[in-house]
């Protein structure tokens, strides 16, 4: 395919080890109503046949532009940033390496966007699949909530310069990037589309990243206090900053992950299972 088309959205694709499901991941973009996309595959120094697996779906799907920009490991936050640096997508949708979206996903999302210039985040509910099945239906796009529970999937569509403006994804907040990255959008005057249709299909592990995110709950959400002082109390900021500095228990930490775990249940555990990059699911 010609580089010389346009571009509408690029689906940034941060691989780490992602050798399991990576094919399956890529022939749902390739599935997509929508034609006018890239995809860019950010290899976050994999050790097993990630690039190989890359290499031979550059070399096999031809009718889909798919670029590939290696890094040594860094996280998800900064792959996707890294990604995005070379997008030449006006939208873009960040998606996990064992993430599947259903095939109108971009094509309605980018409806919104095209129609509603002054929204900047579009975001669908959520079907969980394999160790864990349900529908996850995603909140408000509203500060006063975003900033105490993350309302939207990781894998929502939005404008290129909603990221410019917020200057990437941080990499403190490693598991929770995408929750304060929509903090931060929140808080710059961006608005949220919420389209009401589980169009990710998010695939959940047993033992995976989530107990370790669980485990480091609430140093991560104060990193995102921190991060995003201006939309939080001065209470608040000092709670996070006592935590950080001493490990003190601090009421609204704990809150925050008692909601957290109550949305968001791990699967059962039952050994060790793919998965165990720490992502932003």
């Amino acid at each position: 395919m010609s580089t010389a088309r346009p571009v509408k959205v690029s689906v940034v694709i941060p691989c780490y080890n992602s050798s399991a499901f990576l094919r399956e991941t890529v022939e749902s973009v390739e599935a997509q109503t929508l034609r006018d996309t890239e995809v860019i595959f950010v290899d976050d120094g994999s050790v097993d046949d990630t690039r190989g697996i890359i290499a031979q779906l550059l070399a096999r799907h031809g009718d889909c532009r798919m670029t590939v920009s290696p890094q040594g490991h860094a996280g998800v936050g900064s792959a996707r940033n890294r990604g995005i640096a070379i997008a030449r997508g006006h939208y873009i949708l960040p998606l996990d390496s064992d993430d599947l979206i259903v095939p109108t996903m971009l094509e309605r999302c980018v409806s919104i966007l095209d129609s509603q210039p002054d929204t900047g985040v579009v975001f669908t509910d959520r079907q969980d699949f394999g160790d864990l099945t349900s529908v996850w239906v995603a909140g408000r796009f509203d500060l006063s909530r975003l900033k105490y529970f993350n309302q939207l999937p990781y894998c929502s569509m939005f404008r290129r310069e909603m990221w410019e403006a917020i200057g990437g994804y941080r990499r403190n907040v490693s598991g929770f990037a995408d929750w304060d990255f929509w903090i931060a959008a929140a808080s710059r005057g961006f608005l949220g589309h919420h389209l009401p249709d589980p169009l990710l299909h998010h695939r959940r592990h047993q033992n995976s990243h989530l107990a370790r995110i669980m485990g480091d709950y609430e140093r991560l959400f104060a990193n995102i206090i921190l991060n995003n002082r201006e939309v939080y109390s001065e209470d608040e900021i000092a709670a996070a900053d006592l935590f950080l500095a001493t490990g003190e228990p601090v009421a609204l930490l704990r809150l925050s992950k008692l909601i957290f775990a109550q949305n968001y249940p791990l699967p059962p555990c039952r050994g060790a299972a793919h998965g165990e990059w720490l992502r932003d699911g």
